[in-house]
């Protein structure tokens, strides 16, 4: 517990001294990103301190107590009165937990400035302005913060460490209205809410294996795009057996399967999915000319201009397989429907 009893008030902030053997009790606040993850990116600025005889500059600290119950939210995560939270040092914690002969060298007590936690928007508040140009969240810190927040604790390592921004800005971007209206793409935090069921599901599946969406058979099978339509495929169709097949399929696939497909001359809708994300699709002329590829080089590009035909592409495909997993076509041209709007049909 921090002694507030010798705390100081200048303008509308209350600072304390705070001794190290206190601060190591205090956990981080449930919104911090992955800060042990940033130790060794910032160990040399850190270092650097130290080398300069700049070390007092790392040991002003933000620190939140809980002053009345609240619940997040979102996530119904309670925080009790009395309760205390790091806001601001997180990554400063694991250096010096890394390195206590360097915490040692501190000749005085931290400086924290307190935070008076009532609800959760004193959180929001007080943790994210302590995010300046050097010191930022990139969308991953904050997907990975989000997480923590939740609860959730992925297996596949992509989503562990929040490398699917992209998939999951798409996946909860509403194609049905205008590209200009603001109210089209959420942003992290009103998106990572709105998807965090089927995010659970995506990183559950398949249950066994070492293969996953996120760490695919073929590596060309990973794709933001993929991912992002198998997340609004789960939103539109949630417990859909056919949906997880298809997952798990995409998750396995491998390229004997696809050349034993074409020489049958039938594929199914997981297999031209593969073909095309594997590059294999050029293979599909007729009498073995090189055809080009059905989204002429957009499949797995994460730029502005590939989203609409990736998505239409994939939503078109996984739509057909979820009605009918048995069905093939031809492995030729005539395997090119008309799929444009499938993505705004698919969550219509």
């Amino acid at each position: 517990m921090i002694n507030t009893s010798n705390k100081k008030t200048i303008g509308y902030h209350d600072f304390v001294e705070l001794d190290l053997e206190t601060y190591f009790k205090i956990p981080a606040i449930s919104t911090n990103r992955n800060s042990k993850a940033r130790v060794k990116k910032m160990k040399p600025i850190f270092d650097g301190a130290y080398a300069n005889g700049q070390e007092h500059s790392l040991t002003e600290v933000a620190v939140g107590i809980v002053t009345k119950d609240f619940d997040d939210p979102d996530t119904g995560f309670k925080y009790t009165k009395g309760e205390e939270y790091i806001i601001d040092s997180n990554t400063r914690y694991h250096y010096w937990k890394a390195y206590p002969d360097l915490a040692d060298k501190l000749e005085k007590p931290l400086t924290a400035k307190l935070h008076y936690l009532a609800k959760f928007q004193d959180v929001e508040f007080a943790y994210y302005p302590y995010n300046n140009a050097k010191s930022a969240e990139k969308k991953s810190d904050i997907l990975h913060g989000l997480a923590n927040r939740y609860h959730w604790q992925p297996r596949q390592t992509v989503f562990a460490s929040g490398g699917y921004g992209t998939a999951l800005d798409w996946a909860t971007e509403d194609p049905t209205l205008d590209k200009r209206d603001p109210n089209r793409r959420m942003d992290v935090f009103e998106a990572f809410h709105s998807a965090i069921d089927q995010l659970k599901v995506l990183d559950s599946v398949p249950k066994k294996g070492n293969n996953t969406i996120t760490k695919p058979a073929m590596k060309t099978m990973k794709s933001q795009a993929i991912m992002a339509a198998l997340l609004v495929a789960l939103r539109v169709h949630p417990n859909n057996l056919n949906l997880l097949a298809i997952i798990e399929r995409l998750a396995k696939i491998d390229m004997d399967e696809l050349r034993k497909a074409a020489s049958q001359g039938n594929v199914d809708a997981v297999q031209i999915i593969a073909a095309e994300y594997t590059g294999f699709s050029t293979s599909r002329g007729e009498s073995g000319v090189p055809m080009s590829p059905w989204l002429e080089g957009y499949a797995g590009d994460t730029k502005f201009l590939s989203q609409k035909p990736q998505m239409d592409f994939l939503l078109y495909w996984i739509g057909q397989y979820i009605t009918n997993p048995n069905k093939t076509v031809k492995f030729t041209r005539g395997v090119q429907p008309n799929w444009t709007d499938a993505w705004e049909e698919f969550v219509l």
